[in-house]
């Protein structure tokens, strides 16, 4: 089953208990990941990366079946998958596995992909396509932040974001994050402050910004 990635809310009112997300939008993916995902479940969140899988694939499978028999749900996420995970996919499949939910991490996948195929077909697996932003995406998206934060900002500031984003949503909301934590010591933002704040050669993180902020450490 396909689900649009400006759809994605559909998420929710599915059963399907394995979800497959791909393309080359990273931060659109780990976005849905933690606001549809990780945030919403109570049970133990396991994050593995497919080679952790493929190398352990009968322990790996073993312990599936030990935990949809005797313990609570669980939701893994698996990172950097690829037509290799197929294989897993049909054995949860035919074992018919309950109680554990995973979400796979793939990038581009194309029409001829054995893995996107079976996502695409079957009605219990859900697929869901993120192709990169555009400026116009990444410019509601930074206004909606802005606006949600209750924080003023010139068209031309959220302009110079979105170039120094270079297209991903990830990075955008890095900077985003940057240009929200140095509100807390200056009410008014200007061009020169997203010049020397965003994307810079230092590449303060978030935090770093946050306790120097906190600090009162302005300079």
């Amino acid at each position: 089953m396909i689900i649009k990635s400006f759809e994605v809310e559909k998420i929710k009112s599915t059963k399907n208990n394995l979800v497959l997300l791909y393309g080359s939008n990273q931060g659109h993916k780990n976005q849905v990941i933690k606001e549809l995902f990780e945030e919403l479940f109570d049970g133990e969140i396991l994050r593995l990366e497919e080679s952790e899988i493929l190398n352990n694939y009968e322990e790996f499978v073993s312990s599936l079946l030990n935990k949809s028999l005797f313990e609570d749900s669980k939701l893994i996420v698996i990172s950097r998958a690829s037509e290799k995970i197929t294989k897993l996919v049909n054995e949860i499949l035919d074992r018919n596995i309950e109680n554990i939910k995973i979400i796979i991490n793939s990038h581009n996948l194309d029409k001829k992909s054995k893995l996107r195929n079976i996502f695409e077909k079957e009605k219990k697996l859900t697929c869901v396509p993120f192709y990169e932003d555009n400026e116009k995406s990444l410019s509601i998206i930074a206004q909606n932040f802005f606006r949600n934060k209750s924080i003023k900002i010139s068209q031309e500031i959220i302009n110079l974001i979105i170039g120094r984003a270079r297209g991903d949503r990830g990075n955008l909301m890095n900077e985003l994050n940057k240009l929200e934590n140095l509100t807390i010591t200056k009410k008014h933002i200007n061009i020169d402050d997203v010049f020397k704040l965003t994307n810079l050669s230092e590449n303060y993180s978030v935090f770093e910004l946050t306790e120097n902020y906190l600090a009162k450490n302005k300079k």
